[in-house]
């Protein structure tokens, strides 16, 4: 899309009933590219993805915008299916060591998004997001399973669990209740794969809790 979760909300808001698929097709056109015009145009798409960063630190950042963003995309059959990020993507490698027993306290502070990719970079055991693996990925994923159960206070032993209690409204919730200025450090677009393959790929994961 080429801008923050609150350009996003501007640009529809302009536009009532203006779906992302049709968004991303004028921004194509305006920019002349014409590749990803035609394949936007010939359509097909049984689901829609979006993954976004939280960006508290954006200029146009409003947390009513966010909320209103996720409670639009909550289908991915539908409007399409939103992910955040806290603070950004580069919260995949906000780890230490893998596994990192430390994971479910991080949080940053507001001022420190502005150089957070940086941050991350010289404290991070990931030196590029291609060096995980599969077996690293599964850990990756875990840690975010289980820091959403310490933050939220609910189990998610199995597949119905997680449908039951995990979504990124709550997760927003969650972020809004801690202290000023506070954001948690997690990762939710890692869940994909569970929201696409349901129960079989879930039980992949060890759930102790």
């Amino acid at each position: 899309f080429g801008t923050n979760i609150c350009g996003l909300y501007d640009e529809m808001s302009r536009d009532d009933g203006l779906d992302i698929i049709s968004l991303l097709m004028e921004k194509a056109k305006a920019k002349r590219d014409m590749y990803n015009y035609e394949m936007l145009k010939n359509g097909g798409f049984a689901e829609v993805y979006l993954i976004f960063d939280y960006d508290p630190h954006a200029p146009q950042y409003d947390f009513n915008k966010i909320k209103k963003m996720i409670e639009y995309f909550n289908d991915e059959t539908g409007n399409g299916k939103i992910y955040i990020n806290y603070p950004m993507f580069e919260s995949l490698k906000h780890f230490r060591s893998i596994p990192d027993k430390d994971y479910n306290d991080y949080c940053i502070d507001i001022t420190e998004c502005v150089e957070y990719k940086e941050y991350i970079n010289k404290i991070s055991c990931v030196t590029h997001i291609d060096d995980i693996d599969e077996d690293k990925l599964k850990i990756i994923i875990e840690q975010n399973l289980n820091k959403y159960e310490y933050l939220s206070k609910k189990e998610l032993k199995n597949y119905d669990d997680y449908a039951n209690n995990f979504s990124q409204l709550k997760l927003l919730n969650i972020q809004k209740s801690l202290e000023d200025k506070k954001i948690i450090v997690f990762n939710s677009s890692v869940f994909w794969g569970i929201d696409y393959f349901g129960d079989k790929y879930y039980s992949i994961f060890e759930r102790t809790s």
